[in-house]
């Protein structure tokens, strides 16, 4: 039998990745950061399940007001978030290879969009947002200064990697 999700479709990475790297108010982030943002824009349910720092508790009502569907859980996030990587990280590099990102900086672990256009068809439906998805962005944006290591960091927050033998 054969099921087909967007969290598997390397095409609809790419497109996820763009939306984020469109809306967010960086510069440029670190891989990892936006692997786990591509996630919660795949997965949104699983947002509420973030812990939330005390200034961002607006946000978390958002999340949190929603009836959980309970067909949207997932079983292990974790397992999931390790499954995509690969299509993460081949997304990526697609990316670099259109030059919209830079490739030196891909190379060092961090993503920065290029001065590059994206064509115009495809920026027109970055920006056809749903309601969730408005709601995922918001949250990029609001965790946008959130460390990315540590105990209060984005790792540690969400659950999805390790970040207890993180270098920094």
């Amino acid at each position: 039998m054969l099921v087909y999700h967007p969290a598997f479709d390397l095409y609809h990475c790419v497109f996820r990745m763009l939306q984020i790297l469109e809306h967010m108010k960086r510069v440029d982030v670190e891989v990892d950061r936006l692997r786990i943002w591509d996630f919660y824009l795949t997965f949104p349910n699983e947002a509420r399940k973030i812990s939330f720092p005390m200034d961002l508790k607006d946000l978390k009502k958002v999340f949190r007001s929603k009836d959980p569907n309970p067909y949207e859980d997932l079983i292990d996030a974790k397992r999931i978030l390790l499954r995509m990587k690969s299509y993460q990280v081949a997304a990526l590099k697609c990316l670099a290879s259109y030059d919209l990102i830079d490739q030196d900086e891909l190379s060092n672990g961090y993503v920065k969009r290029t001065d590059n256009a994206i064509p115009k068809e495809i920026s027109e439906k970055i920006n056809e947002l749903t309601i969730e998805q408005e709601n995922i962005l918001k949250l990029v944006i609001g965790f946008t200064e959130l460390p990315l290591f540590g105990k209060s960091g984005l790792k540690s927050r969400t659950g999805l990697l390790d970040f207890r033998y993180d270098a920094k």
